[in-house]
This record gives structure tokens, C-alpha cells and sequence, in this order.
């Protein structure tokens, strides 16, 4: 990690950007405990376990979020785009944070102090909203995950779902391949190889094509109709 060289204004203007329900005045707060770092690829941001005192807010790239287990395997959870955080848990628990992120591609991340932010939410409603909303959607990727760890969602029901997904997000078809299919597959709670015979029978089918470092997708409406599948 490396603390960025931005200035103080710098930072105000990140957080005036990526929170507009603050005013003036908390922007200022906020910023005079918040740090922007910049991390190299597969470089750890956070470690399960160790002190949570801030909460990360992912300002450019992409970040792995891993849980680890008895046996030492992480899990991955989810995979953060920019404009997201990180996790939520540090705010309102206390201790140890309760997964890893990882960096998937350089990155730089807003390091909020916790205390501060927490002061921020139970005054600023607009604020709080948000944060619940993120929550919520957290949770629902996670029950989400939890189902297809429990095998009740079918491979090509999982990538044809995921392919949707990060079309509606990105709001393009042409969709930038920065997951390596290693992180793409845990991410989905399948093998490696499981995940590159699904691709390529999509690719066999005509609803997407491979290109380098992107995957294109083809017929839209047909993975919609795998997702009506058994």
C-alpha cells in the first residue's frame, strides 16, 4: 500500500464526489480522518482478523472480497467495482474484520475512519439510507452465494445469470474480462473447468463471443430464457 500524494482538497473533492448527501461541513470532517492509498495488483487491502477502525470505499479498480475457512481456503464472496465499498462490517461491529479484500487490479481506496463515520450516519439520514441500502445488497448476493454453494442453482444458470449481471451494471454487452477465470469461477462456486465448458457452450450456442480481455455478449434474450431453466 501507498499513501497517495493527493492534498487535503483532493480528498474533499473524492468524498464531495462519492457521497453528495454531505454537506460542506462534513465533508470537511471526514476528510481530515480519511486517507486515499493506493494498492498494487494482489496486494491486500484488509486481512480477516485483523483491527477494523476504518471503512474502505473503492475509488478506482477492482477488489476481491474472501472469507477464509477452517482449513485455510478462501472463499471468494463477491467481486467490488469503483464506486463501492468495500465492507460495511467495521462500522457498526467492533474487533476483527470479518473478511479480506484483495486487490484484482491497481486501485485506490478512501481509508475512513470509523469512528467519524459512524458520528456521520446517525446524523445525516441520507447518508444512513444508503449505507442500509448497501447493506441490503449485500446480503442478497450473499443468500445468493450460499445457494449456489448448496449446488441448488445450475452452472449455466450461475453464468448466464452472472453475464446479465455485470451487463446491467456496466450498461454495455461488451463486457471487460478483468476477473482471471480462477476468481471468476470461486466467485460463481464452480471448478475452472467447469466455468470454461459453460463459456464455450454459450459460444457454441451464439449468446456470447470471447475476445481478449472481453467477453461479448450475443443474444441477450437467451441467456435471459436460461435463467428459466431446471
Amino acid at each position: 500500500m501507498t499513501e497517495s500524494g493527493e492534498s487535503f482538497r483532493d480528498v474533499q473533492e473524492y468524498l464531495r464526489t462519492s457521497f453528495p448527501e454531505l454537506g460542506a461541513q462534513d465533508v470537511e470532517r471526514l476528510a481530515t480522518v480519511t486517507r486515499l492509498c493506493s494498492f498494487s495488483k494482489g496486494e491486500w487491502i484488509c486481512v480477516e482478523g485483523d483491527g477494523a477502525s476504518v471503512t474502505f470505499w473503492l475509488v478506482s479498480g477492482h477488489v476481491e472480497l474472501l472469507k477464509g475457512s477452517m482449513s485455510g481456503k478462501n472463499t471468494v464472496l463477491h467481486v467490488v467495482r469503483a464506486g463501492h465499498f468495500l465492507d460495511l462490517y467495521g462500522v457498526f461491529g467492533k474487533g476483527a474484520a470479518f473478511l479480506s479484500a484483495r486487490a484484482l487490479t491497481p486501485c485506490s481506496v478512501l481509508s475512513m475512519e470509523n469512528r467519524v463515520f459512524r458520528t456521520l450516519l446517525s446524523e445525516n439520514i441520507g447518508l444512513a439510507q444508503r449505507v442500509m441500502l448497501a447493506l441490503a445488497m449485500r446480503q442478497r448476493m450473499f443468500i445468493n452465494k450460499i445457494a449456489v454453494s448448496q449446488g441448488k442453482i445450475s452452472v449455466r444458470r450461475r453464468v448466464a445469470g452472472w453475464l446479465l449481471h455485470k451487463a446491467r451494471v456496466e450498461r454495455s454487452r461488451v463486457l471487460d474480462d478483468v476477473m482471471t477465470r480462477e476468481v471468476l469461477a470461486g466467485l460463481l462456486g464452480l471448478s475452472r473447468e467447469s466455468l470454461s465448458r459453460q463459456l464455450s457452450r454459450f459460444v457454441q450456442e451464439g449468446l456470447i463471443r470471447l475476445e481478449r480481455r472481453t467477453i461479448v455478449i450475443e443474444d441477450e434474450e437467451a441467456l435471459r430464457r436460461c435463467l428459466l431453466e431446471n
